[in-house]
């Protein structure tokens, strides 16, 4: 069959674009799949963040140990961390160097010869950990669980480029044992979330409590600028708290679980996953969640990249142990 003339191939293309004529259709949203599947030897993951597509860490492991785990673009490894180092709860690298955070206050640090534990004077799990700069870096967590009179209270640390510090908890209006996550746009805008639906704020020179307009846990935040960043939690029903630059404001969310993890795209988008393997995304500025179920295993954390690769990892950590892990991804291709 005689092939077309490219002059003629372009000429039919621009008459049908002056007539009119449909282009070709869109191709379909890409699928979640997964990505990585890890054994009770190894134990879950809840949390995940990445530099470029190729260089993406997700942590967590089991009672015993943590594991860090490296994608390159193609495929998982696991990376040597220090010996006896405890369950790995978090991991950010947006300060310019990537740390993570875990049970018994440990907090590694990568450097060019391998993660480093650095010593946080702090024995009880952080669950999170964000910088605006390498000297200027924090972490939050507690005991959840603990009891005891007085109560426990939660824990906020500080990193400045030399040693990290506990830094005095500020009054609260409410009983709480423990902050899950941290997060801010720059040196003096800083968020943390924790138990009871309490959110705190740092300004540059102090923490103090902010109304949250919920008492229900929050479990996770992130944003897309100073006025638009995403809180997610609930235990139940999922929780959806919206910073919009002045005030917090909370939605329940009836039609969905308990919400663990959240990462905004640069456009405002809330990529949220919780409870059952629920997935699903909250447009810019919305309220609103249509729950997609991915997996059978608990998500616990988000992540994304602005070309549209999502990843959200889990696992059995709310069963009991020996644990299993998983790395769900959507949109990623070698």
């Amino acid at each position: 069959m005689l092939s077309r003339p490219p002059y003629l191939a372009l000429t039919l293309a621009t008459s049908a674009l002056l007539l009119g004529c449909p282009g070709p259709e869109p191709g379909p949203e890409p699928e979640w799949e997964t990505s990585l599947e890890l054994g009770a030897e190894v134990g879950a993951l809840l949390s995940i963040w990445g530099s470029t597509r190729s260089e993406v860490y997700a942590v967590g492991g089991n009672p015993d140990a943590g594991v860090i785990y490296r994608f390159d673009g193609a495929d998982w490894e696991p990376e040597t961390i220090p010996a006896e180092t405890p369950l790995l709860n978090w991991i950010d690298g947006q300060s310019g160097s990537v740390w993570v955070v875990g049970n018994e206050g440990v907090a590694l640090r990568q450097t060019p010869d391998g993660w480093q534990r650095l010593d946080t004077g702090i024995d009880v799990p952080l669950w999170g950990v964000w910088g605006a700069k390498p000297d200027d870096v924090w972490a939050v967590g507690g005991d959840a669980g603990a009891t005891g009179d007085p109560p426990p209270t939660p824990v906020i640390a500080h990193f400045d480029g030399a040693a990290w510090s506990e830094v005095p908890l500020p009054a609260l209006d409410r009983p709480s044992r423990a902050l899950f996550k941290v997060w801010g746009t720059d040196s003096d805008h800083v968020f943390a979330v924790g138990q009871g639906g309490i959110i705190l704020y740092y300004d540059g020179a102090a923490w103090a409590q902010v109304p949250s307009g919920t008492t229900k846990d929050l479990i996770s935040l992130w944003g897309a600028g100073p006025d638009e960043i995403v809180a997610v939690g609930g235990r139940s029903n999922g929780v959806i708290s919206r910073w919009d630059g002045a005030d917090w404001t909370t939605t329940v969310i009836g039609e969905s679980p308990g919400l663990n993890g959240v990462w905004l795209s640069p456009a405002g988008e809330a990529w949220v996953c919780g409870v059952l393997g629920v997935t699903g995304v909250v447009s810019a500025g919305a309220d609103t969640l249509t729950p997609e179920t991915v997996t059978g295993y608990t998500l616990h954390a988000s992540f994304g990249f602005d070309d549209g690769e999502n990843f959200a990892v889990g696992g059995t950590l709310d069963r009991s142990p020996p644990w299993h892990g998983v790395v769900m991804s959507r949109g990623v291709t070698p």
